[in-house]
């Protein structure tokens, strides 16, 4: 089963998305990427990037964060077509993202249009690193910026802001996560699912009565 086998033999996707912003009601994505992971090792030859035309004007912040522009997105898909080769890459494989609510809230509609549906608990490389810190050093520092915590654990930061570099960046920090907590007994897809459950409990437990 899926829950009991090691991270190393499972299929994993790693995702990032860049989005206009973070209003679900307003914001759109813009562009994403999905990096495979399969027994254990990053598959670069098989990264999806895509650029997507949010049908909307741009707004100033938007272009300064990512560095996408209108012209860049005149030509590309929209609507259902633009998230085909996404729902392709994640089919089959569990999803991995950073701070993992954001790719779950944006491209929950857009993939279950293709039949495809995220579940409810993706490994989470910003939740895997809390799990961490509150097994080794019985602390939980917060989630971590991809940034501060590809620099942490002393990983190259690829193209910050750009859904291939992140998706990288990311794919890396998971591989060193789950390393480290295969080390300490948690190396099963179960038990690295569960990192957001213990975080909670912790937090209950910290928090007294």
């Amino acid at each position: 089963m899926l829950g009991r086998e090691s991270w190393r033999t499972a299929d994993l996707v790693v995702i990032d998305v860049e989005t206009t912003g973070l209003d679900l009601g307003s914001d759109r994505v813009i562009s994403y990427a999905a990096v495979p992971v399969e027994q254990g090792q990053i598959r670069p030859g098989g990264t999806v990037y895509q650029l997507v035309n949010p049908g909307r004007p741009l707004g100033e912040e938007s272009v300064r964060i990512h560095g996408i522009l209108a012209a860049d997105l005149a030509d590309a898909p929209s609507g259902k077509e633009a998230f085909a080769p996404l729902a392709a890459a994640v089919r089959g494989h569990l999803p991995v993202a950073h701070a993992a609510w954001v790719e779950r809230a944006f491209l929950g509609r857009a993939l279950r249009a293709h039949r495809v549906r995220l579940p409810r608990r993706m490994l989470d490389t910003a939740a895997l690193y809390r799990l961490l810190l509150i097994i080794r050093d019985g602390r939980d520092p917060g989630p971590p910026a991809l940034r501060a915590l590809a620099t942490e654990l002393g990983l190259p930061v690829h193209a910050p802001h750009h859904a291939r570099g992140d998706a990288l960046t990311t794919a890396q920090a998971f591989l060193a996560l789950a390393t480290h907590l295969e080390a300490l007994g948690r190396g099963s897809i179960r038990s690295l699912r569960s990192a957001e459950r213990i975080i909670r409990d912790q937090g209950r437990f910290n928090a007294g009565p």
